[in-house]
């Protein structure tokens, strides 16, 4: 069957605040903290790019249009096309372009609710993916309030977490994926390992969350079934003091799954400076789980 835009699936994607929709058959790789990649057949055809700004005109807005204009030597400025035209509903756009045979290929964008700084780059060879980009960036958005939860998706992950977690550092390597985040006192690591059968045949469940957590002592406990396993470190307080000594934090409260059905490890490591409460870690890996793409 061939798939047309009304039979094609859309899929969320959601990384560091930003939010919008792809095709199934497009893949959504990480080029930094606050850059997204979306490719077809390894073929590139639209990069997000975002930061955080107070004013269109501040340093930070104005290095970017510096290193476009430095980075492609023919960049002009172009009129919005017709089809574009929503964009302005919640944004301030400005268009460029250099190829002669599309309305434009690079905006920036200023949003006027959070005023977030966002550039688009497009490659539209194939004029299929046209109406598909512009549905794309129709589902586009940059913003939540403070009490909503952050939306985090990307590959075959999907994360729920407060607003007040700020991202610190992601890998998706081979086999394992991490990504770390701080709130407050806290630090959380989710981590996903794959294939889950291969890495069970050398280590138990325990094994690995313990070299997750760098913790080789960890106490742990299984559940019923042996599919899950959950370790704590509570510690008195004269123990406190010497594991904050060696710049660690003394409180940690750690969990595995093995995710069956879909051949993975999915682990929550928080760290704290305090005790930290079991429905904190239950909440977030509540909401920690694999999608089919």
């Amino acid at each position: 069957m061939i798939l047309t835009e009304k039979t094609m699936k859309f899929r969320k994607i959601g990384w560091n605040g930003i939010r919008l929709a792809i095709p199934g058959t497009w893949e959504g790789r990480l080029g930094g903290h606050n850059h997204l990649i979306f490719e077809e057949n390894f073929s590139p055809l639209l990069e997000i790019r975002w930061q955080k700004t107070q004013k269109r005109k501040s340093p930070r807005s104005q290095s970017v249009f510096k290193r476009i204009k430095k980075t492609a030597a023919e960049l002009y400025e172009k009129d919005l096309p017709p089809d574009w035209s929503f964009l302005k509903n919640g944004y301030d756009v400005t268009c460029y372009g250099k190829q002669d045979n599309l309305p434009f290929d690079t905006a920036i964008c200023v949003c006027k609710q959070c005023q977030t700084l966002l550039l688009f780059q497009l490659n539209r060879k194939r004029a299929e993916t046209g109406s598909l980009l512009v549905n794309c960036l129709k589902s586009l958005s940059c913003h939540t309030t403070a009490d909503e939860q952050v939306f985090w998706s990307l590959q075959d992950l999907q994360l729920q977490l407060p607003s007040n977690y700020s991202l610190i550092d992601s890998s998706f390597a081979p086999g394992l994926t991490r990504i770390s985040f701080r709130s407050r006192h806290i630090i959380l690591h989710t981590c996903k390992l794959a294939p889950a059968d291969a890495r069970l045949s050398n280590q138990s469940l325990a094994e690995i969350l313990r070299s997750l957590a760098d913790m080789p002592d960890l106490p742990v406990q299984y559940s019923e079934d042996d599919n899950f396993c959950m370790g704590q470190q509570t510690p008195a307080i004269g123990r406190q003091l010497l594991i904050r000594f060696k710049r660690k934090k003394p409180f940690v409260r750690a969990e595995i799954r093995h995710d069956t059905a879909n051949n993975r490890l999915l682990a929550v490591i928080l760290e704290s400076l305090r005790p930290i409460p079991p429905e904190t870690s239950e909440s977030i890996y509540n909401n920690y789980e694999i999608i089919q793409i």
